[in-house]
């Protein structure tokens, strides 16, 4: 991964790239590594009289289940987008939904929690505006204004017509409109980088392009909430478990402990060596014993004591409520290093994540993580919504006018239905709320809808009290 930046000043030498290819090598691909399923613990030498070599060890999981839980918080429910007029608005949303934007917002949320920032690259293809969801590996934030991150450089590896291909693009603003640098280069056999046109590769498309229409970058970028304490003064973000790698390893150790427990508290007997029989390997000539108990026929064995004969049950006790007890205290540590509160992550079937409602009803740790969070979110929809809007004028798709939008998030996929219901019946009762706004509010519905919701409902009582 910290090829992005040797790349990069390969491709644009005169570039003011960040001193981070350290940072990339060692957080990006250290944290992308974790977030695969593949730490650096995840192998361990092998115990006991035969243990040669390395065994994988049962792994919990926790930083996939981290960012999702992070990236389900944030993103989890669909943001209301409000435009400068109804044809920006549907446009807008158009685009994004033929994109896929909400199916893979979730995804793109939780590799940006992992990685620590990933950007929404805007381009027009055939005519039509596309999304790219770029994960932080891929890109290098080089430049910021007072909207945020305007200028950085991608890198996409592609293969075609049985050829390996790297392209770099280097976005930034000119002039007040936008601007785009392009360099291929096809990948050698032996590792080396030959520079090729690019319009050998893509038909059309040339190694610098203005656009005077556009007055906001092609891209968006997001960052989770929090410092970047391991890079100072750098643009890049943090991932989210970055500095609790080492409770991540206790969990999988303590997972590992928990499923060998069931291997090692297998049932155990101890029997007396006359009991014991041999067999001769015929390939080998090696000599094993074992205890034969499928044997039902009747024994003549040489011995003195009773004592000897018998059959011990020597099993140990499986310590299943230690492990739980413990993988809980250590996800509690994990809960309060990356700002969630106590009991948000949970080993047994009562834990779990909280919803929405439990959140709020208590001013939390996960709410203040969460709302922070949902700003820079909102600010990276707002910014890719701006931008589509700015290239459909440029299409002609609309007409060119001014681009407002503002984003804000809603939270009535994930509040409990039953809190809002009992809410509304105590203020009918209490007499602070009439019955149309209580119905409004259970059936998110209009006034008129629930006018004739209410009316329904006086006219089957009628009914029922005639029966």
């Amino acid at each position: 991964m910290g090829s992005i930046i040797s790349g990069a000043a390969r491709a644009f030498p005169n570039a003011r790239l960040p001193m981070g290819e350290e940072f990339y090598r060692n957080v990006i691909d250290v944290c992308g590594s974790i977030y695969r399923g593949e730490p650096p613990w995840a192998y361990v030498k092998k115990s006991g009289l035969y243990g040669k070599g390395e065994r994988r060890i049962a792994q919990l999981g926790c930083a996939k289940v981290l960012c999702d839980s992070l990236a389900a918080l944030t993103f989890s429910s669909q943001a209301d987008i409000f435009c400068q007029s109804t044809v920006q608005q549907e446009y807008a949303m158009g685009i994004l939904q033929e994109n896929g934007f909400w199916e893979k917002a979730p995804a793109f949320f939780s590799r940006a929690y992992a990685l620590g920032g990933g950007a929404l690259k805007i381009y027009i293809e055939d005519g039509k505006v596309s999304l790219d969801f770029v994960s932080a590996e891929d890109f290098i934030p080089t430049g910021n204004g007072r909207g945020g991150i305007c200028e950085g450089i991608f890198g996409t590896s592609f293969l075609r017509d049985g050829r390996q291909f790297v392209l770099y693009e280097k976005h930034g603003m000119a002039g007040g409109h936008a601007v785009i640098e392009r360099k291929l280069f096809e990948v050698k056999n032996g590792g080396g980088y030959s520079e090729i046109p690019v319009e050998e590769v893509f038909e059309g498309l040339s190694e610098h392009s203005e656009f005077p229409k556009m007055d906001v970058p092609m891209f968006a970028y997001f960052r989770p909430a929090g410092d970047n304490n391991l890079s100072e003064d750098s643009l890049l973000g943090l991932s989210c478990f970055a500095n609790c790698t080492d409770t991540l390893k206790a969990l999988d150790i303590a997972f590992d402990s928990f499923s060998r427990e069931f291997v090692l508290g297998r049932k155990r007997i101890i029997v007396p060596s006359s009991c014991i029989r041999t067999v001769v390997d015929p390939d080998s000539g090696r000599i094993s014993r074992y205890f034969d108990a499928d044997d039902e026929v009747y024994q003549a064995l040489k011995c003195d004591e009773e004592q000897d004969l018998k059959i011990t049950d020597n099993t140990c006790e499986l310590r299943v409520s230690e492990h739980v007890e413990a993988i809980n205290a250590l996800l509690d540590i994990l809960c309060f290093q990356v700002g969630l509160s106590s009991g948000t992550l949970s080993f047994n079937s009562s834990g779990g994540l909280k919803t929405a409602a439990e959140v709020k009803s208590m001013e939390t740790r996960t709410e203040i993580t969460m709302q922070s969070n949902r700003c820079l979110a909102a600010e990276l929809i707002e910014s890719t919504v701006r931008c589509i809007i700015r290239c459909g004028q440029m299409c002609g798709a609309i007409p060119l006018e001014e681009v407002n939008v503002r984003v804000s998030f809603s939270d009535r996929q994930t509040v409990d239905k039953s809190e809002i219901i009992d809410r509304n019946i105590r203020l009918v009762q209490a007499g602070l709320l009439s019955r149309v706004s209580a119905v409004m509010a259970a059936l998110e519905c209009s006034e008129e809808d629930a006018v004739r919701e209410i009316e329904k409902i006086r006219k089957e009582r009628k009914e029922f009290d005639l029966l």
